[in-house]
């Protein structure tokens, strides 16, 4: 018995992680690349949009290259799966 309550616990672990990876990949990407236009004008010259880091419900974050470094911004998303206070 508790061996069998040890792999339903596994399963159950894998399946949220998974859960959790399988949000960002269904993601739209051009909300991410709304989401970086959108911050644009406070990054350094050059940097480039590296794609979507992690969707979190009404949250993601996306991951720049900022010359040297690979960083992350976050921005919020409507109901709808829009950007937060696009085009403001």
């Amino acid at each position: 018995m508790r061996t069998l309550s040890s792999i339903l616990a596994l399963l159950t672990t894998l399946l949220i992680s998974c859960d959790q990876q399988h949000s960002a990949q269904d993601f739209d990407p051009q909300v991410g690349l709304e989401c970086f236009g959108s911050h644009r004008a406070s990054l350094p010259p050059g940097t480039q949009y590296e794609g979507v880091n992690e969707v979190d419900g009404s949250r993601f974050t996306i991951r720049v290259m900022t010359g040297a470094e690979v960083t992350t911004i976050e921005c919020g998303l409507n109901p709808d799966g829009t950007l937060q206070n696009a085009g403001k």
